[in-house]
């Protein structure tokens, strides 16, 4: 009985060593991991430059993956972040950032009097593009020089949006004032007068 209650005694002084020595192990072992680990600052919101330069100082490689518009997030701020913040990751770990383009919405400028080509360069600037294109006769603007346009000016658009154009055929053809008309011309032969002469 008393050999038991030894050999007892013994098994459970070698399962406490044991206990010891795994959980000494994984404290040494945790703390070897957590210094090659960092947790994920959050930088959503914050300037691109700005989140890239914090990441880089936990020693982590920042990444920018793409750029969206958005309009809540302000121009080159960031949009999102991979991994996520509060992730813990190893050090040198990439970290892939979305960057806000800003507003999809422009100004529609004015166009009018402008050549049909440079009203369509700039539509292409502000990322628009030349919609329907309807031409009229015109005292007010040369030929191919944009009348109107529709949305108006001033009118915020979606990038992509398409914008309507009024062009200018010129002036009509009319009837030169110092030629006589066809009437009064037969009159003037018939009469003896002959037909005018042009001015040259």
């Amino acid at each position: 009985m008393k050999l038991l209650h030894l050999l007892f005694r013994g098994v459970r002084a070698a399962l406490f060593l044991l206990v010891v020595a795994l959980c000494s192990a994984y404290i040494m072992m945790w703390l070897a991991m957590d210094r090659d680990m960092v947790q994920l600052p959050r930088v959503i919101g914050i300037d691109a430059t700005a989140a890239t330069e914090l990441l880089r100082e936990r020693g982590l490689q920042p990444k920018v993956s793409g750029r969206e518009f958005n309009e809540r997030v302000e121009k080159d701020a960031v949009l999102s972040q991979r991994p996520a913040s509060g992730s813990w990751v190893k050090k040198n770990s990439e970290v892939r950032l979305i960057v806000s383009r800003g507003s999809d919405a422009v100004v529609l400028p004015s166009l009018a009097g402008l050549p049909v080509p440079d009203a369509r360069r700039v539509l292409l600037q502000h990322g628009l593009t030349l919609g329907r294109v309807a031409q009229v006769h015109s005292v007010e603007r040369e030929k191919e020089q944009v009348i109107a346009q529709d949305p108006e000016a001033g009118v915020p658009l979606r990038r992509g949006s398409a914008v309507a154009l009024l062009v200018s055929l010129g002036r009509r053809e009319e009837e030169v004032e110092t030629l006589t008309p066809l009437g009064q011309l037969f009159r003037n032969i018939l009469g003896g007068e002959g037909a005018p002469r042009r001015t040259p």
